[in-house]
């Protein structure tokens, strides 16, 4: 084992600390961290995780949203961002989260380019979904549209990053179903602009022109990293858009 993967293993203890989690989920989730996208069969191959288990230990990263997977046969898993999911609990663990973002984090970024081939992902729970559209949100450059329905999730920081998008000439079009009115009112005291729609019931967001992140019924997100995939949800928004109007706190 190499000293890099050592200093890897060790981060197992924390994680389950951090996360809550018990010795295979740490264990599986460090290992997608480290290799990327693998099969089941492959995560049990690089761990200790029993065969039995491996299934289950996924399809739980899955649901709390550490780890999406490609919808093929056989399926394939990989890890979320590991500075955005430890982030969220930073406030409890600041010195062993400091340890572990940049632990993984580097691991994670020297893996980015072997997914370069994968381009559609499943989103597990609403948690999984949020945090991509937060990841791509604080990589925008160009343009974001986004159809939102209930954008309740949206927090203070959220707000600062559209601000900041804003300043820097990022194209922000995001369409909010007019229902939403005190959010709305809320969104409205930020300095960036918002559209309302009557009759909204989808929810994605069109980043860059390239990365789509699209609520499928229930909880469950998906994430593409395609051009012409994103062309034709970028299509389907201006149709809505057309009809959207800014929202302007002193008309309502």
């Amino acid at each position: 084992m190499s000293p890099g993967e050592q200093s890897l293993e060790k981060a197992d203890v924390p994680l389950q600390d951090v996360m809550g989690w018990g010795k295979n989920h740490a264990a599986a989730y460090r290992c997608l961290v480290d290799k990327g996208p693998l099969e089941a069969g492959e995560v049990v191959v690089r761990t200790s995780i029993p065969r039995g288990r491996i299934y289950d230990v996924l399809e739980d990263l899955v649901e709390e949203g550490a780890v999406t997977y490609r919808e093929r046969n056989p399926r394939r898993y990989d890890a979320q961002n590991p500075e955005g999911l430890i982030q969220e609990r930073k406030e409890n663990f600041d010195d062993k989260a400091s340890e572990l973002i940049e632990t993984l984090g580097n691991a994670y970024q020297l893996n980015l380019p072997d997914k370069s081939d994968d381009s559609a992902w499943v989103l597990g729970g609403r948690s999984g979904t949020v945090r991509k559209i937060r990841e791509l949100l604080e990589e925008a450059e160009d343009s974001v549209r986004a159809l939102e329905p209930d954008p309740r999730w949206c927090e203070t920081s959220d707000h600062r990053v559209y601000e900041k998008l804003h300043r820097e000439n990022v194209e922000l079009k995001i369409v909010i179903w007019s229902a939403r009115q005190d959010t709305l009112e809320e969104i409205a005291s930020f300095n960036y602009p918002v559209w309302e729609y009557g009759d909204l019931n989808k929810m994605f967001y069109v980043i860059d022109g390239k990365h789509v992140v699209f609520q499928m019924g229930g909880d469950t997100g998906i994430v593409f990293s395609d051009a012409t995939i994103a062309n034709v949800f970028a299509r389907e928004f201006e149709d809505v858009f057309k009809d959207a109007e800014e929202f302007d706190l002193n008309d309502a």
